[in-house]
């Protein structure tokens, strides 16, 4: 018997929104949909320090001498391509891999960062066409992706919750538009929608629906994307959607699952749209925003959420530098007391120190003829850690 994960296989690429590489060999047959809160959660795996390790490796030597603040900040970026260049090792497909979502109205920024992100993967041996640059359906990432385009980099923007970002991203030729189904339920919900939506009314799987429809009937390369469901049943609402991005969790459900899927969304099939195309400027597009309640206060506190994630990373990162630098003074430390400590008793004598008897005394903080590896490791200003 076929599984619900199987039969929505059948009508839509599913893209499992991870970074952790266990979970992309379990679930990744094609491509791969990275975020700053994914990245930022597989690297806190033990078997994912040598990713860690790589990325603030790279961004200490792209700092140089800068303080750990500025590592932090560039290790962000040296952080998504570490885990994007392991997952295309894996995956036949591309990977998405996130634009800093802070620099989303300022479309210089984007179109820098995004190139940088591309250069980075191209020196890793990663080609530009298995990369797609993320970031946030705002005016002024939509004519980045313009840009990015005669650059041969393709794009995919997120936190879409309207039709006229939809559009104009298209129209721009972004490669994918991602609806995020589930926040626009949250929001249906919180104003007024109740507590339970029928799937026949929930404006998250209809305005998808509508993306789709309008990106067949005009024929554009973009393909519709849904995701951040709230539960299954929305992604099976979607059958035939072109792609399905899924957490694990959600994957694994469905994978479990013996309901019926149909094929829902059909390109030969789509109806005639009510949103009409059209040449999309700063004005039309500023128009139709401020018209849809819905787009500008999910796009706001996607925004928001978007920034809070990356200062966390960084935060983050700083703190795994501080861990790394710990750990490697204390083994110095170790390295060092073992070279004098040459009776192996687990201390060094006046006999077996090679300095000053002035320098032994200061190191030597209990007075008691000999010094122990936390009386040196604290005279260096290294970390003590006890022998396991």
């Amino acid at each position: 018997m076929t599984t619900e994960l199987e039969r929505l296989e059948a009508f839509s690429a599913i893209v499992p929104e991870t970074a952790d590489l266990a979970e992309v060999r379990r679930y990744a047959h094609g491509d791969v949909n990275l975020n700053a809160a994914r990245v930022r959660a597989a690297a806190q795996l033990r078997e994912h320090d040598d990713v860690v390790d790589e990325a603030i490796a790279g961004a200490q030597k792209q700092a140089k001498k800068g303080n750990r603040a500025l590592v932090a900040t560039y290790a962000v970026d040296t952080l998504f391509v570490a885990f994007g260049r392991r997952v295309l090792d894996l995956v036949p497909g591309r990977v998405s891999v996130e634009v800093d979502a802070r620099l989303a109205h300022n479309t210089k920024q984007l179109v820098d960062r995004a190139r940088s992100l591309v250069d980075r993967f191209e020196q890793v041996g990663a080609g530009r066409h298995r990369v797609l640059v993320k970031m946030p359906a705002t005016w002024e990432a939509i004519r980045a992706v313009g840009e990015l385009a005669d650059d041969g980099i393709r794009s995919h923007l997120t936190q879409v919750f309207g039709l006229h970002q939809a559009a104009a991203g298209a129209d721009a030729g972004a490669d994918v538009v991602e609806v995020a189904v589930g926040r626009i339920t949250d929001w249906q919900k919180s104003t007024g929608g109740g507590a339970d939506i029928a799937l026949a009314d929930d404006l998250g799987v209809k305005l998808t629906s509508a993306i789709f429809s309008y990106l067949k009937h005009h024929h554009y390369p973009t393909k519709a994307m849904a995701g951040t469901f709230r539960s299954t049943a929305q992604a099976v609402a979607l059958a035939g959607c072109d792609a399905i991005t899924l957490p694990a969790k959600l994957i694994d459900v469905l994978a479990e699952g013996t309901g019926p899927v149909e094929w829902l969304l059909r390109a030969e099939h789509v109806p005639e749209p009510t949103f009409p195309r059209e040449a999309w400027t700063a004005s039309s597009f500023g128009t139709r925003h401020a018209a849809d309640a819905l787009a500008q206060a999910k796009l706001a506190e996607g925004m928001r959420s978007g920034h809070f994630t990356l200062s966390a990373l960084e935060k983050q990162i700083g703190e795994w530098i501080t861990r790394r630098q710990d750990r490697a003074a204390a083994t110095s430390t170790t390295t060092l007391f073992g070279i004098w400590d040459f009776n192996g008793d687990g201390f060094i004598d006046r006999e077996e120190w090679a300095g000053s008897d002035a320098v032994f005394n200061a190191i030597d903080r209990d007075n008691n003829g000999r010094i122990s590896l936390q009386e040196l490791a604290e005279a260096l200003g290294a970390p003590y850690q006890p022998p396991e």
